[in-house]
């Protein structure tokens, strides 16, 4: 029963969750998943009322029956407030996250500057739709309409289900890119219904027997009208009507079969479906970190700068090497260069991610003073577009958000860091002096104040990646990072361990400036509305009425 098999997948599936540390209790105490809590409470709820029912021996839909299942959903609504009103104060339950946040409003405005820094929370364009779905777009929409008007005529479980998973995933993906694929299983299966359907009627049309057309239906389907509901007789009487005119006018039918026929395939060879399923093939199949690139030559090459860098890395640098780079990074210099990086590809540390941003967006200087503690090597991207530099004023907005010094007081939106007019010639005073930049302009020629505290160690052949050597790397922080006696893991010799930070003086400095990351929207900040996050949602009402 549905009971039983939603019971059974949600009890195995919670207490496997729980048992990933970054995970935990989340499942009961994240608003966004307490949702499947509630539906187990419920539909137990709902079970218990059953057995209550079948005991006093109440029709199922009699008003007794009815009043047992109020007063069952009573109760339990009553012990589900009273333990939220316990539970609340003490701040065990978390706030809609971001990225939930960022469903209902634009995504640049969630409040959250990581969340609005990732390129797959934007809108899904009108032309992603249609890359990805083609001519199953518009057929899904006469899909729609057409399963719509069935469902009225006769309802069904499938086809409501279907329009709702439809309606839910379409809109969810019009407001998050990387929501879109959750659209196609319903694009596809309303597309195959309005085609598949018009040509089965078509086609059934010529091969129906004579006395369904000449009693209207009433011989064969006699026996089983007696047993449909009106919807479904009405339902029915179209079919009839049109398999009718069909057999009556057998060339009509021929016709009409012909015509879809034609008309289809012309409309599937003239979309360009062929070629536009090979091109797009070919543009998903490759990694992100390999791509073909035309010369202006008209040579087609592969650039496989990334691999290859990440390739050097394992290749050319110590074993116990700490890489620094973006958190974009992380899983590629982990996986791929077998060498440990400082941030890898999630964002659940909020904090950390902010660090890394501080040393990258800080000045020169500062930042050495940082870095040498941390990491033996600096990897940024340095492509046709400075990949690394036009994500540099998230990296800003994302440190600044818990380090409040490297961005002044009345800009947290970090306005000041960037570049004129998006000229990558044309750096403000704070893009000019931060490390980030200096990295990217330098290394072609000598620059005694980088090389003295970053060397350039690799350059990828079409330049799109660079590789600085930190010098006068702290042999003490790194010896006390690497000592096991200074990890803190979850269980004795478990694989969860929690990064911490060496003991310099620096270090704790910057540290003792962090303030831990308080969604804007979390009712457990209580009144710490200090002057950055006033002036935080000031410059966004601005920016949206500006």
């Amino acid at each position: 029963s549905l009971l039983w098999a939603y019971s059974l997948f949600f009890v195995v599936g919670t207490a496997i969750a729980t048992c990933v540390p970054p995970v935990g209790w989340t499942p009961f105490k994240s608003l966004e998943q307490l949702m499947a809590l509630l539906v187990f409470i419920f539909m137990w709820a709902l079970h218990f009322s059953e057995i209550l029912r079948r005991r006093a021996d109440f029709p199922i839909r009699s008003t007794k029956a009815l009043r047992i299942r109020a007063r069952v959903f009573m109760i339990t609504c009553g012990v589900l407030v009273l333990a939220a009103a316990l539970l609340a104060p003490q701040g065990y339950f978390g706030p809609l996250s971001s990225r939930v946040r960022a469903l209902f409003v634009q995504h640049t405005r969630t409040g959250n500057p990581l969340v609005d820094s990732v390129a797959e929370h934007r809108p899904t364009s009108a032309d992603a739709f249609w890359s990805y779905f083609h001519i199953c777009l518009p057929g899904s929409l006469l899909g729609f309409f057409a399963t719509l008007f069935l469902c009225f005529a006769r309802y069904h479980h499938g086809k409501s289900f279907v329009l709702l998973y439809y309606l839910v995933a379409y809109y969810f993906s019009t407001k998050m890119s990387r929501l879109m694929l959750l659209s196609g299983p319903a694009a596809v299966v309303l597309t195959g219904n309005i085609l598949g359907g018009v040509i089965d009627l078509s086609v059934d049309s010529l091969f129906l027997p004579p006395g369904v057309c000449e009693d209207g239906g009433k011989g064969q389907m006699k026996g089983r009208h007696k047993q449909r509901d009106p919807a479904e007789r009405a339902e029915t009487r179209i079919a009839i009507a049109w398999k009718k005119m069909c057999r009556r006018r057998p060339f009509f039918a021929a016709a009409v079969v012909g015509a879809l026929l034609v008309l289809g395939g012309h409309a599937l060879l003239t979309s360009g479906y062929r070629e536009h399923c090979h091109r797009f093939a070919e543009a998903v199949s490759g990694p992100q970190i390999i791509m073909q690139a035309q010369l202006r030559t008209g040579e087609i090459i592969m650039l496989d700068d990334y691999y290859v860098s990440y390739l050097w890395l394992r290749n050319n640098t110590p074993a116990d090497a700490r890489i620094l780079a973006w958190w974009d990074y992380g899983y590629q210099i982990t996986g791929i260069g077998n060498r440990t990086s400082l941030a890898d590809g999630n964002t659940w540390n909020h904090e950390h991610i902010a660090t890394i941003g501080k040393l990258l967006t800080s000045p020169v200087a500062k930042a050495h003073s940082l870095i040498r503690h941390l990491a033996d090597y600096v990897l940024i991207w340095t492509g046709s577009r400075a990949e690394d530099l036009m994500k540099s004023p998230h990296m800003a907005r994302i440190g600044n958000s818990v380090y409040r010094d490297i961005c002044p007081e009345d800009d947290p939106l970090c306005s000041n860091f960037r570049f004129e007019d998006y000229d990558l010639s044309r750096p403000t005073p704070m893009m000019r002096m931060s490390l980030l930049y200096n990295l990217h302009i330098s290394g072609e020629h000598p620059s005694p104040a980088i090389d003295n505290m970053f060397r350039l160690a690799y350059r990828s052949r079409h330049g799109l990646v660079k590789i600085y050597k930190v010098m006068n790397v702290s042999a003490e922080s790194k010896a006390w990072v690497a000592d096991p006696k200074n990890r803190k893991c979850d269980a004795p010799g478990s694989w969860l361990c929690t990064g911490q930070y060496p003991p310099a003086k620096e270090i704790q400095e910057m540290l003792a400036r962090r303030i831990d990351y308080g969604q804007l929207e979390d009712f457990n900040r209580g009144k710490r509305d200090d002057a950055y996050y006033r002036a935080y949602m000031r410059r966004i009402r601005n920016e949206r009425h500006g």
